[in-house]
């Protein structure tokens, strides 16, 4: 049983300074029947770039969860 991912909308969103991000936000039906909507958001550049411990948390939104 589980959860199910019903569907997944992607959005283009362009910050001030030009960066360009994806936001994910994914349809997930419960065991209980509700659906949750959790929302993520990824840089979709081809490049690799190397970021500091520092530099991470510079960047970092507080209110969300850090992964890495």
């Amino acid at each position: 049983m589980g959860r199910n991912i019903v569907d997944v909308k992607e959005q283009i969103i362009t910050t001030t300074s030009g960066r360009k991000y994806v936001r994910r936000e994914t349809k997930v039906k419960m065991p209980n029947g509700r659906f949750r909507f959790p929302v993520d958001y990824y840089d979709a550049s081809p490049n690799l770039v190397h970021i500091t411990k520092e530099e991470l948390e510079r960047k970092r939104i507080p209110v969300y969860t850090q992964i890495m």
